[in-house]
């Protein structure tokens, strides 16, 4: 359809796009990594990380030293061009001043290409150190037997969080939240980090605003409720609660 032409795909969100572009062929040179390689900073764009600290936040002096994982930070001419009234979301993304926090973690290559490993809010702290999920999800997920994977944090934030994967088996899976050991091996052995249970769901929640970013959030919460032995169909009082336990342990 487009002989003539280069097909790209950009990274960047509401507050700066484009952030960064990469091709096809820039993907398949890329190849496998810890996270999602969406490229170079396009034009007029610099990119900096906010390295990540042992409680999962990203309080660190701004930085572009290769292979550091932390909060993604923008700085560009068109960074929140008419993008107003947002206070709160502003004084937040904006501790630095002129560069813009994404909000997104990942980390750059010794080529200048980055990687997005996940969201700040999802990063899972454990007794050996933070961890981001996207590389892990990726990994479990070349699993024949699994179609999509979610890597969350079970426990207090800040403190031993153990990690959980919650997947989505092929060709569907029974209404049963804890994974057979046969799977749950599996995913342990391709995990490539420690992991302490595995469960098993008919379909994942995303985010509301873009149906396709899953909302590991929701899914921690369900999980933690599941392995302190509550139901896997808890009916929760407020709405939120609700679409989260129907998107999480039933099918929509």
């Amino acid at each position: 359809m487009l002989p003539s032409a280069e097909l790209h795909t950009p990274y960047g969100m509401t507050e700066a796009l484009p952030v960064t572009t990469i091709s096809l062929p820039e993907i398949e040179a890329a190849g496998d990594g810890n996270g999602v390689c969406v490229g170079r900073p396009v034009a007029g764009v610099e990119l900096a990380l906010s390295p990540l600290a042992t409680n999962g936040t990203a309080d660190g002096t701004l930085t572009s030293v290769p292979d550091l994982t932390g909060e993604i930070c923008v700085r560009a001419a068109h960074v929140k061009d008419r993008y107003d009234r947002l206070w709160a979301t502003e004084r937040d993304s904006s501790r630095n001043r002129g560069w813009h926090r994404t909000s997104d973690v990942g980390h750059l290559d010794v080529d200048g290409r980055l990687w997005v490993e996940g969201r700040l809010a999802h990063v899972v702290v454990t007794a050996r150190g933070v961890l981001t999920p996207v590389g892990v999800e990726q990994r479990v997920a070349t699993l024949a037997e699994v179609r999509e994977a979610a890597v969350v944090g079970v426990g207090p934030r800040g403190t031993a969080q153990v990690v959980v994967v919650v997947v989505l088996e092929n060709p569907g899976s029974r209404q049963r939240p804890l994974a057979e050991s046969a799977l749950t091996a599996a995913v342990r052995s391709a995990a490539g980090v420690d992991v302490t249970a595995v469960l098993v769901v008919p379909a994942l929640p995303v985010d509301i605003r873009h149906q396709s970013k899953i909302d590991r959030v929701r899914v921690a919460a369900w999980a933690e409720r599941v392995l302190a032995g509550g139901s896997a169909h808890h009916r929760a009082d407020h709405r939120a609660d609700h679409r989260a336990d129907h998107r999480v342990g039933r099918r929509p």
